[in-house]
């Protein structure tokens, strides 16, 4: 017989072995156990045993035996994870508490090995394995809670909230879906029967500036947060029902001033943080968990008018409130029905908040740009956009697993519910592009007259839209012999997206992805593991899709001759001339959902193999080697179709000018239909104009094929604390390449998932093949702590990486669609500068470090005061470049973080 005993909370677990000595303990939450193996009621053998989150190992008790879910700890071992495949790491609250990292998830995530961080347009996120950073999945508790907006981000939670966080870059399991970045998904601290309680405050400050930019005054930004907790743990029943609770307080101070814009920017975001996980046992064998929080934050966002020249900072014009987050829930039944069979069954919701709310909503946005396409804000508005809108995902989820001895099967449903509501225009109601120049406000061959022109934009979207994705695995891990397992997985999901009147607009099922891998131990010894990995994985269609291509837009550029000086008390454009010209992208009826999606169109996937070693030396250092390889096997992208649909019926002579009232050239004049496509392939698809479904060939519509691919090869280093210093490093060769970055653009800093111009018309994606922005090529890795005898500890982290790839946009010459994009095409200057052509942004490096230092009272209370410096030489790497054809072309917009300093104390009782 086999006893399990949860230390902490005093909950025991009993199994017998098999026939050959095999035993599994599933499901069991993180924490410390005691295993006991009795023979005859008499104890033979007894190990201290740590639960981790996500992994599986085998142990010695006496004779063979194998334990899921358990990494022991102890002189007597020192094993590889033989039972799993994936890629990626695990680390604790405590190994966090003790490094110097930024208390932020995506913070953690780089500390993995090929991991980048993003573009800056897209705020603080990750790149995994050359992903664009909208195509993570982020999980508390098994709470989904990613932004399924536009991929970006996810909801809040302060580090004190978590007990662990697993990162998986690669190879994960049948189990996780709706991703093709990566996977973080963590764990909450809970409960024991011992009481628990404390108190924590951080104060962060930025004591350096980076270099200003022909943008942005950096050498007036000040940034400062404090950071106050307040925790407390326990039983309400002892051995029985246990809670943890944490409330967090935060308030930020920013303050940011543009060079060209004319704006400077004070804001204050205040975040009231509550969390609370409770777990009940009501038998050994049968628990139920309800996890809670709240991560409601508010941003007031204060503009004035501000003088680079002088550095003075005038008027105040205004403020916006920016609100965020919301309620998350979630409750879950396990159940070990028998010793073999459990069973997993859980709802929850997660809200997040989208409303953006200038006090000068009334007041229209203006603009003036000049002949090198620098613009400048005009006016007393604060905020471009005015957005009401709210997020709610509402997800169910059922698995079961049965251990069969050899084989441990894991089937499983999950579903959500995932509904968007938006309504949003542009502040005033109108966007003013006042250009005295004439030579960027519209090309010159099409509208403008070449004299001063303006441009008057009128947008405006809204409505509710739900997007309901299910899907359904099967998993079987397969004990082949001691020493080989194979884990054969298949996933299928569905993704339903509806219009604004509730019509499934796109409808994409039977999405089949296999995952297949297999681990060998050499030699039995349990030191080592050679590993392989195959899968798909799928994307759903974020709801901004909905938003922007299926509600009740109304979306028109229309251009006026001007005489380049008059303007208006608010400083909109006066003695505006004729009319010289509209285009129409969006007419605000909600569209016909039949012209919307290529009827031939495929899911997007894409295809991942890994092959790897690892090895842990009799000192317990692990060492690794692995080799990673993605392919963007198929992706979904939004194009024009005018210029395929004049071809088409000037060829077949079908067009009737009386329906569709006009000729094709007319109706069709460049941006008037855009479909959701596999680019590259044929097409079917409805004119509404002709009232008839036709087909377009790829020769026809002339876009390329969207490829990305991603190859890397990785070097792991891993020695853990062993009471007096711990290091873990990593070296990483990646190569990220294609014409298509993924859901979302940093060329241009578009977040508009599935929806960036980069498919719009066939010659944006003339020249872009090549090094993809989430290329980097080179990146060491290198993090540790070390203890003093006397109490004092210290930690550091370092990463080096080679720089982005640079490119040159500008006007296209000769494809005139395209041109009216203006800046947005591989040609500078008419000639073609492919992409990733022109070298690097420079090589960047950064060491953070840190000092902790514990204070013992009586009573097992503990005061422990730290300091933490980021950036400690102030190093001010280039980062990104200004990328568009102008006088400013090839001069930086960012550069790396500047040093910083975070200084806390920790008191628990």
């Amino acid at each position: 017989m086999i006893k399990l005993t949860d230390t902490a909370r005093g909950i025991t677990k009993e199994v017998s072995a098999s026939s050959d000595g095999s035993f599994r303990f599933g499901s069991l939450t993180p924490g410390k156990y005691q295993l006991q193996v009795f023979e005859n009621g008499e104890l033979v053998d007894s190990q201290t045993a740590n639960v981790g989150l996500g992994g599986t190992t085998t142990i010695v008790l006496g004779d063979a035996s194998s334990v899921e879910e358990v990494l022991v700890t102890g002189e007597r071992i020192s094993q590889v994870d033989v039972g799993i495949a994936e890629s990626g790491m695990v680390m604790s609250a405590d190994q966090l508490m003790e490094l110097p990292v930024a208390r932020d998830l995506t913070s953690v995530t780089l500390l993995a090995p090929s991991v980048s961080r993003g573009d800056t347009a897209f705020g603080n996120n990750a790149s995994f394995a050359g992903a664009s950073v909208a195509e993570n999945v982020s999980y508390i508790n098994g709470l989904n809670t990613t932004n399924f907006r536009n991929g970006l981000g996810f909801s809040e939670v302060p580090f004190e909230f978590y007990d662990s966080i697993q990162v998986k870059t690669g190879g994960y399991s049948a189990k996780f879906g709706r991703s093709t970045g990566g996977v973080m998904n963590a764990t909450s601290k809970s409960g024991t029967n011992e009481f628990q309680f404390g108190t924590s405050v951080y104060f962060d400050k930025d004591i350096s500036t980076s270099p200003n930019t022909y943008a942005a005054d950096n050498d007036k930004d000040a940034f400062e947060e404090s950071n106050y907790n307040v925790y407390a743990s326990g039983a309400i029943i002892e051995d029985r029902l246990f809670f943890y609770g944490l409330y967090n307080h935060s308030v930020e101070d920013e303050e940011y001033f543009g060079m060209t814009s004319g704006r400077g920017y004070k804001a204050k975001r205040e975040t009231d943080f509550w969390g609370m996980k409770l777990d009940g046992y009501i038998t050994e064998n049968h628990r139920v968990e309800l996890t809670a929080f709240s991560d409601e934050r508010e941003t007031i966002e204060g503009a004035y008018e501000y003088d680079s020249a002088t550095e003075t900072v005038g008027a105040y014009l205004g403020d916006t409130t920016i609100a965020r987050g919301g309620l998350n829930w979630i409750a879950t039944y396990t159940g070990n029905l028998t010793d073999t069979m459990t069973l997993s069954v859980s709802y929850g919701e997660n809200e997040a908040d989208r409303t953006t709310a200038p006090a000068t909503a009334n007041i229209p946005v203006v603009y003036t740009v000049d002949a090198a396409g620098s613009f400048t804000a005009l006016g007393n508005w604060t905020n471009f956009s005015v957005e009401q809108g709210i997020d709610n995902r509402e997800m169910a989820r059922v698995d079961f697993s049965w251990d069969l001895n050899d084989h441990f099967i894991e089937v499983g449903i999950d579903q959500e519910v995932n509904t968007s509501s938006a309504d949003t225009i542009n502040s005033g109601g109108v966007y003013w592009l006042r250009d005295p120049s004439g030579t960027y406000a519209c090309d010159t061959s099409n509208y403008c007259p070449g004299t001063p022109v303006v441009r008057k934009r009128t947008y405006m979207s809204g409505g509710e839209f739900e997007t309901v994705s299910s899907a359904f695995y099967i998993q079987d891990t397969w004990d082949i012999t001691d020493t080989l397992s194979f884990q054969a997985g298949l996933r299928n999901e569905t993704f339903d997206n509806k219009n604004a009147n509730g019509q499934s607009f796109i409808k994409v099922e039977d999405q089949w992805a296999p995952r297949l891998s297999v681990v060998l131990d050499p030699t039995g010894a349990g030191n080592q593991k050679v590993f392989a990995n195959w899968g798909t994985y799928y994307l759903p269609i974020a709801s901004n899709t909905n938003i922007r291509m299926s509600g009740a837009e109304t979306y028109i550029h229309e251009y006026f001759e001007w005489d380049g000086v008059t303007e208006n008390a608010d400083r909109t454009p006066g003695n505006v001339g004729a009319l010289v010209g509209t285009d129409t992208f969006s007419n605000g009826s909600v569209p016909d959902t039949r012209g919307l999606v290529d009827t031939n169109i495929e899911p997007m996937y894409q295809s991942e193999f890994i092959l790897g070693y690892e090895y842990i030396m009799d000192n317990g250092i692990a060492l690794g080697v692995k080799g990673l390889y993605r392919n963007l096997e198929t992706s979904i992208e939004d194009v024009a179709i005018d210029a395929a649909v004049i071809d088409y019926y000037n060829s077949t002579g079908t067009w009737d000018a009386g329906m569709a009232d006009g000729t094709v050239e007319e109706v069709f004049s460049g941006f008037h239909q855009y479909v959701l496509t596999n680019p590259g392939n044929d097409m079917t698809i409805f004119i509404p104009e002709m009232d008839e479904y036709i087909d377009l060939s790829a020769d026809q519509l002339l876009y390329p094929e969207a490829k990305r691919q991603y190859g890397a090869l990785e070097f792991t280093f891993d020695r853990p604390f062993d009471g007096k210093w711990s290091l873990n490093a990593s070296y990483t060769w990646g190569h990220s390449w294609g014409n298509n970055e993924g859901y979302v653009r940093s060329d241009n800093g578009q977040d508009d998932a599935g929806l960036t111009t980069n498919f719009d018309q066939p010659g944006l994606l003339d020249g872009g093949y090549g090094d993809l922005p989430n290329d980097r090529r080179h990146t060491v890795k290198a993090f540790g702590t070390y203890a003093f005898d006397m109490g004092l500890r210290v930690g550091a982290n370092f990463m080096w990486q080679t720089g982005r790839p640079k490119n040159c946009f500008g006007v296209h010459p000769t494809d005139s669609f395209a041109a009216q994009y203006g800046q947005e095409s591989f040609y500078c200057d008419g000639e073609l500068v492919p992409r990733a052509s022109l070298g690097r942004t420079d090589n960047y490096w950064n060491l953070d470090m840190n000092a902790q230092y514990p204070v013992a009272f009586g009573n097992g209370q503990e005061l422990l005061v730290s300091l933490d410096l980021f950036n400690i030489l102030d190093n001010d790497s280039v980062t990104e470049v200004n990328e568009l054809n102008n006088t400013n072309f090839g001069l930086p917009t960012s550069y790396q973080s500047p040093r910083s300093v975070r200084l806390g104390a920790r008191y628990d009782f």
